[in-house]
């Protein structure tokens, strides 16, 4: 689970950054305009305006993050696994990707791999894949069989 977490974080770190510092700025500022409000300015007009500055924040800061999570909705999901054997590979030269053909059971599903792996595995291997739901990208690729 660490390795599906890890490998997120490192296709996603540039707006998980963004959205951090986004969420400081506004938590600190927020934060700053209420503790000014609670030691100089005990007004009800005040805590009208504050409360709708609060509530407007809130709102932002749902925003972006919700657009976070429907960019990268991977980070909500839980990682798939599958077991099976290796029925082809090929380069995608549009999209420039590693893609393999995976067979489990009655199911053959496409997934996307590195080149380290897309060079290592064989057709008919038989493979243990963690990958991400949504994006169809491998995290971790282990070798359970091979023909050789």
């Amino acid at each position: 689970m660490i390795d599906y977490y890890r490998y997120l974080w490192s296709t996603t770190w540039p707006n998980m950054i963004v959205l951090f510092l986004i969420w400081g700025g506004v938590l600190s500022r927020l934060g700053w305009k209420i503790l000014k409000m609670w030691r100089y300015e005990r007004d009800a007009w005040g805590f009208l305006l504050l409360t709708g500055k609060v509530l407007v924040w809130a709102g932002v800061l749902a925003i972006y993050t919700e657009l976070l999570f429907f960019s990268q909705p991977d980070w909500l999901a839980q990682p798939g696994f599958i077991q099976g054997s290796v029925q082809g590979k090929a380069y995608d030269s549009g999209s420039r990707s590693y893609v393999l053909d995976v067979r489990s059971g009655s199911e053959q599903e496409q997934f996307y791999v590195d080149q380290i792996v897309y060079e290592q595995i064989k057709v008919e291997d038989q493979v243990k894949l963690m990958y991400l739901p949504e994006r169809r990208e491998v995290v971790r690729c282990e070798l359970v069989g091979s023909l050789l």
